[in-house]
């Protein structure tokens, strides 16, 4: 067998005249794990060209791509090989300094051109040095470009028609995006921190996000994008960039669409529907094809994969981490896109379909943790929703508006509500974006338990259920569990967040992996009663992978205000939140609590 290898390996290179012997697949050990890939594909190539130029999209936009193939002496290797590709911004710019910055190397793709790749990267239209104009955000006219883009890619003479797509936050929409397409060639997908449905990732409880109105790009921001090889004055560049000016300001539209079937005249269509994932669904079933979604604990997207994988009858992968929007420190996601690629457009035998489909971290306060299995997610068979009630009483370790008990035992008798007035002066020190916001404890509700007396891991989905009245028609709440450390130290676990007058359940039309889901259409918004009549509020918290250690105390933290939303509408005077917390009226949250 090893005698095989080498022999196949000795035919490859007469036939690609590459002048230096690469390795040999069998001579170091192999390996196949999340994260890790060596001994399955020979390195067959020590270099690599990079090109550039238009290609047409089928209305006649030229869309500018960059190509990064396998070389021999500067040249490139004439034989067909898979293409793995991403649907950029801007796949090259150039620094006031002048330095210039290609995304096949800041994204350490250009190196699966040693493995018999090709790599190509894709400004979409109304972007980097692409013609055309960005209408929407993620339109179905873009999922119309990657399927000419994967066509045109496909009939090269480099290529073999096997494609493979690729790309994280913006470039992981388009990905999935390109999902809904429906190209035969189209054979694995890797995508990282997407949004399954544009409402629920940006809009989350009816709250818009203070991240994702972008790109925003001056005209000289635009024109550092890289020309193409041809346009040798720029001069397609400065035509193309005059074209973007066009682009919608998704700023605009997104503050245009209040709830899910909000229409915007301006983009002609629901945005939130049309340009979400889920919206397709059915096409991406048909497809079959496979997914690997990866994201991290630190990320406002991380529910958003876990609901996709859930939903879709597609092969699937999941991986989450410690990490924050599109971050993977000290796990080689290259690697993990190498082997992934490998099994679905080469036909390696390397097993990473044969693992667990879901591979995540669990944290520990300190910054450790441990790496972990699953069949399925939520993991059912281990984790166990506890629930713990708000209770009055003071517990001296924050000085909050009340200081409240957290406890597993259901509050006795008529009287028990706590009254707070939203503070809005809610700041942290630096400017925040898809990452957790700082603790606000002092400005907000809390009720915290005693020491843990052993370590508690929590894994899932937290659900809150408050019973709560408003002085105003409308407003937000957000709710935080935190570890406590006994020096008084907070760390933000997870949080949830919710307008109020969108706060009735509907069932959802994708598995939401049993948290409750606010469908928000207009006409399910809905005022809060006057006269301090109680109403139900439950929302759900992002998922979590934690542990927290004995001695340490949970707490939650009730407010009405966030550094992290977008054009907060305050209301003057502040409006009174009453929280109950009585026997016949319990506010509570339940706890995916490990067993």
């Amino acid at each position: 067998m090893k005698l095989k290898r080498i022999l196949i390996t000795l035919l490859v290179l007469l036939m690609t005249g590459t002048a230096t012997a690469p390795a040999v697949a069998g001579t170091e050990p192999r390996v196949s794990r999340p994260g890790e890939y060596a001994g399955y594909s020979p390195v067959l190539y020590d270099e690599w060209v990079r090109t550039s130029q238009y290609l047409p999209a089928r209305d006649g936009t030229r869309l500018a791509v960059d190509l990064y193939r396998p070389a021999v002496d500067g040249k490139p290797v004439q034989r067909p090989f898979p293409v793995v590709w991403e649907h950029q911004l801007s796949r090259a710019s150039r620094a006031d300094d002048g330095s210039v910055s290609l995304r096949g190397i800041t994204s350490g793709m250009a190196e699966l051109t040693k493995y018999g790749y090709v790599v190509a990267f894709v400004d979409r239209r109304g972007n980097g040095a692409s013609f055309g104009t960005m209408t929407g955000y993620h339109s179905r006219q873009e999922s119309q470009d990657a399927y000419d883009v994967m066509d045109w890619l496909a009939e090269q003479s480099w290529s073999d028609g096997q494609i493979g797509v690729f790309g994280c936050s913006n470039t992981g929409d388009a990905a999935m995006q390109a999902a809904t397409a429906g190209s035969p060639h189209l054979k694995a997908v890797f995508a990282g921190n997407y949004s399954f449905h544009k409402y629920d990732a940006f809009n989350r409880g009816g709250i818009r996000a203070n991240w994702g109105a972008g790109p925003t790009r001056t005209r000289e921001e635009d024109l550092r994008n890289l020309p193409v090889d041809a346009d040798f004055d720029g001069e397609l560049l400065k035509q193309a960039v005059e074209q973007h000016r066009a682009n919608t300001s998704l700023r605009d539209m997104w503050k245009a669409a209040p709830f899910r079937d909000s229409h915007v005249d301006a983009v002609g269509t629901d945005p939130w529907n049309e340009y979400s994932v889920a919206t397709y669904r059915d096409a991406i079933e048909r497809s079959g094809v496979p997914i690997y979604s990866f994201d991290g604990w630190d990320d406002d997207f991380r529910k958003e994969t876990l609901v996709s994988a859930a939903t879709l009858s597609n092969p699937s992968k999941v991986l989450i981490g410690p990490w924050h929007h599109c971050e993977y420190d000290g796990f080689d996601i290259v690697a993990e896109r190498h082997r992934f690629f490998d099994h679905w457009l080469k036909g390696v035998d390397n097993g990473v379909m044969e693992e667990p489909p879901v591979h995540y971290y669990t944290g520990v306060a300190g910054g450790s943790g441990t790496w972990r299995d699953a069949e399925r997610w939520p993991v059912d068979s281990r984790a166990k929703g506890t629930r713990y009630y708000l209770g009055g009483g003071a517990t001296g370790t924050v000085e909050s508006v009340n200081d409240g008990t957290l406890t597993g035992t259901r509050p006795r008798g008529h009287g028990g509500a706590d009254d707070y007035t939203v503070d809005y002066s809610v700041s942290c020190p630096e400017p925040l974006d898809q990452e957790q916001t700082c603790p606000q404890d002092e400005k907000g509700l809390t009720y915290t338990t005693a020491p843990l007396d052993k370590d508690t891991e929590l894994t899932g989905h937290p659900v809150v259920s408050l019973r709560m009245s408003s002085s105003a028609p409308d407003g937000n709440v957000f709710v935080y569990l935190s570890d406590v450390a006994p020096d008084g130290t907070v760390r933000i676990l997870t949080d949830g967040r919710l307008r109020l007058a969108l706060r009735s359940t509907q069932h959802a039309p994708y598995a939401v992996l049993g948290t409750p889901w606010h469908r928000s259409d207009e006409r399910d918004a809905a005022p809060m009663p006057t006269y301090g009549r109680t109403q139900r509020v439950d929302l759900d918290m992002l998922p979590l992978s934690s542990v927290v250690p004995a001695g340490h105390r949970l707490r939650v933290t009730v407010t009405g205000a966030d550094v992290r939303e977008s054009a907060r509408a305050e209301t003057r005077p502040a409006p009174v939140y009453t929280v109950r917390r009585t026997s016949a009226q319990p506010s509570s949250i339940t706890l995916p609590v490990v067993r």
